[in-house]
């Protein structure tokens, strides 16, 4: 399995670059929730120096404490109570219409009442590894793995983990005799990532829309409140302030002549 890291980093670095807008994902520009407004001043009040640090200590801080947690349960009702930050990743599953067109592509879905949580949490958590692959080309940041965190690697989960290989039985992609191997799940994959890269534009436009409406560390904070889920993928990918405004602010562009 080791020998598939390296060649699963290069294939996504390539896929991330690749746009697309088969994903119907749309930051909300709306106005705040009373919770949202009462979570922001409580925190406001618990954190007001800089979000965003060196290390976003902060961040990580403010995530994991009983206020944003507590925030967390009252958030998403039907999964309370959250007891850590940390959980909320496997926990809460971003909505369905995010990701019913790829099921309506890949295998002919017709109602979003027919996605399981088991394909919506495999086709998020690919979407958003490729945050991790721009993350690791882009901003410079080491990839999570490198770095002691848990992996979330929705190639190996496809290949070894047993609700892959039910998803692609389900769907008729192997009969249930049959081991999935990389050709099965190629295409899968690549429209996955083109998912995942148009989110990420959408999500990098929607934090620079907040920077420039609230400031750098107020626009955080509206962030973790309004979109928990985008915050994970911040913490999950970066370890520096450094690497992640870089990544949002001054990629490098990747467009490369590949007839040459």
């Amino acid at each position: 399995m080791k020998g598939l890291i390296l060649p699963c980093i290069f294939f996504f670095i390539f896929l991330v670059s690749v746009r697309s807008d088969i994903a119907e994902y749309k930051h909300e520009e709306r106005e705040p929730t009373k919770l949202e407004k009462q979570t922001f001043d409580l925190l406001k009040k618990k954190f007001p120096a800089e979000l965003l640090d060196d290390n976003l200590e902060t961040l990580h801080l403010l995530s994991d404490s009983d206020e944003y947690v507590d925030f967390l349960s009252k958030k998403y009702p039907e999964h309370a109570p959250l007891t850590a930050f940390q959980d909320f990743y496997y926990t809460v599953l971003p909505p369905k219409k995010y990701y019913f067109k790829f099921f309506k592509e890949q295998f002919g879905v017709e109602s979003m009442k027919e996605i399981v949580p088991d394909e919506l949490s495999l086709a998020h958590e690919s979407a958003s590894s490729t945050w991790v692959f721009w993350g690791y080309k882009h901003g410079g940041d080491l990839a999570p793995y490198l770095r002691g965190l848990p992996q979330r690697n929705a190639i190996q989960t496809f290949l070894t983990k047993s609700k892959g290989r039910e998803m692609l039985i389900r769907r008729g992609i192997i009969d249930r005799n049959e081991k999935p191997f990389f050709h099965h799940i190629r295409p899968i994959v690549f429209s996955l990532s083109a998912i995942g890269s148009a989110q990420r534009e959408e999500d990098f436009r929607w934090i620079k829309a907040l920077f420039k409406k609230h400031g750098q560390s107020d626009g955080m904070l509206w962030l973790a409140v309004q979109d928990p889920i985008l915050l994970d993928r911040i913490l999950y990918t970066f370890s520096t302030d450094t690497t992640f405004l870089k990544s949002v602010f001054d990629p490098i562009k990747l467009d490369i002549d590949r007839s040459q």
